[in-house]
Parts: C-alpha cells; sequence; structure tokens
C-alpha cells in the first residue's frame, strides 16, 4: 500500500512539473496578434445583387490592394506552417505576422489569385473541398488536382481540408465528421503527396466540442471554425479565428479592423 502511495505521489509530481512547464513556456511568449484573412471567390465584375450580401466574392483588384497596403503597414505574410513551427518553439514569428486563406477551392483562386502572389511574393493557404475539385456546378469552377499541384509545387500555396461533402457536421455523427476528414486527406494526399501537416476548416464554422476533440485525437494540428483574431501568447491550436474579408473591403479597412481587437 505504501508503494502504491509513493508511486501515485511520484506520477502527482511529475505532473505538476510538466503543467508548470507548459505554463512558464507559456508565460515567455510574445504578446502578438495573429489575424488571419478569410476570401473565398474572385469575380470580375461584381453583380448588383447577391444572395449572400456580398460576403463571399471579392475582386483580384481589391485582393491586390489589401495585399500591398498590408505590406506597406509593415506586415509579414506567414504560412500555416510557419505558424506551427512558431508554436512549436522551432522559429520566432515576426512583430506583424498575418495568414491569407481562401476557401472552398474556386478555379478563380488559380486564375486570378496565384499571378498576385508571385508578383508580391507572398504565401496563401487554400481549403479544398475534395468532392469539388475538377467540377463545375452551378456555373461556378473549382480547381483541378493539377491546379493545385503547380500552386503547392511554387512555394506559395498550402492545400489544406475543407471537408469532403462540405455539409453542418455539427448536426451528424462525429464518426461521419472523422471520416469525411481522413477521406479528404487521403484524397490530397493521392493527389500531391504526403502532408506533414493537417489543418482542417469547418464548413460554415460550424462544430461541437466532440469533434474537435475527434480531429485533434486523428492528427488534425489546427482547427479553424471562428471569427476573430488569435494571441500568439495565449494560442489554441484547437481553435483558430478568421476574419471575413467582404467585397472589396480595403486594406485600410482591414488594418483598423485588426487593430480593434
Amino acid at each position: 500500500m505504501k508503494k502504491i502511495l509513493i508511486i501515485f505521489l511520484i506520477i502527482i509530481f511529475i505532473l505538476l512539473c510538466v503543467f508548470g512547464y507548459k505554463q512558464y513556456k507559456y508565460s515567455k511568449r510574445p504578446d502578438i496578434k495573429v489575424p488571419i484573412l478569410l476570401y473565398h471567390n474572385f469575380v470580375t465584375t461584381v453583380p448588383d445583387n447577391d444572395p449572400d450580401n456580398f460576403n463571399y466574392i471579392n475582386t483580384p483588384e481589391s485582393f491586390e490592394e489589401n495585399i500591398k497596403t498590408l505590406l506597406e503597414n509593415g506586415y509579414k505574410v506567414i504560412s500555416m506552417k510557419d505558424l506551427e513551427d512558431a508554436n512549436k518553439g522551432k522559429t520566432i514569428l515576426p512583430d506583424k505576422p498575418i495568414i491569407i486563406t481562401l476557401d472552398d477551392g474556386y478555379f478563380s483562386n488559380y486564375e486570378y489569385i496565384y499571378p498576385i502572389l508571385k508578383k508580391y511574393n507572398v504565401k496563401v493557404s487554400i481549403f479544398i473541398v475534395t468532392d469539388k475539385i475538377g467540377k463545375e456546378i452551378d456555373g461556378i469552377k473549382y480547381l483541378s488536382w493539377d491546379n493545385c499541384l503547380e500552386m503547392q509545387n511554387s512555394g506559395l500555396v498550402e492545400i489544406f481540408s475543407h471537408s469532403k461533402k462540405h455539409v453542418f457536421y455539427d448536426k451528424l455523427p462525429v464518426r461521419e465528421l472523422r471520416d469525411d476528414v481522413k477521406e479528404s486527406y487521403k484524397l490530397i494526399e493521392e493527389h500531391l503527396g504526403k502532408q506533414v501537416l493537417k489543418v482542417f476548416a469547418y464548413p460554415y464554422g460550424a462544430y461541437t466540442n466532440e469533434t474537435v476533440r475527434t480531429l485533434k485525437n486523428n492528427g488534425i494540428y489546427f482547427q479553424v471554425y471562428d471569427i476573430g483574431i488569435n494571441n500568439f501568447k495565449n494560442l489554441d491550436k484547437n481553435y483558430i479565428k478568421r476574419i471575413n474579408i467582404p467585397c472589396e473591403m480595403t486594406g485600410k479597412e482591414i488594418v483598423e479592423e485588426i487593430e480593434r481587437y
């Protein structure tokens, strides 16, 4: 009985040391905002009316203006991999980091945005819906696997999962989300090679605590599903937030929105 008690006390001591070390590490982290911008589809002509209130379309010209303004204001565009490395203590973040993300996998990302990325040498992360790759749905064209591979090989574009089916996974058994994400990454790796870093952006931001635990236990490093801004000092890799950029929001407005948090 005495031996069991001693072993129990040793385990408690070790756990307290580990917890204390983690708290110490986080207390030493810099208090740096890590804004992540969210774009979707891009059009050359803005329609007079939009069923989504112009929240999910933008123009290439506006995107380029956003990039120029952010760079002029001292922001350094980093990748999700850069954030992972900093989170693991392998690298140090710049003073004003920012991450650019594009959701759904529209062909416009390749047609209009990829040339801008090359022009300014900036990185983006594209979250694709794998069931839509290579298709045209309701008159909207999506990326092909060849498009994805070319962009990934440039070193400027990361490809991550935005699910296979793009539905409200908080309404379904958690195993369906687990299997969907596994299948989406299986397809990504079949076409783009081994993906060491796996990130998942929830469709519609719809999640539950159970889905978060499940994806964490199934190799997803970052989970993205809320609106807001991240702070590196207390970054929760299972709770990553973004700022949606509606149609023709200016770079100055984006900077003001970041500073508001």
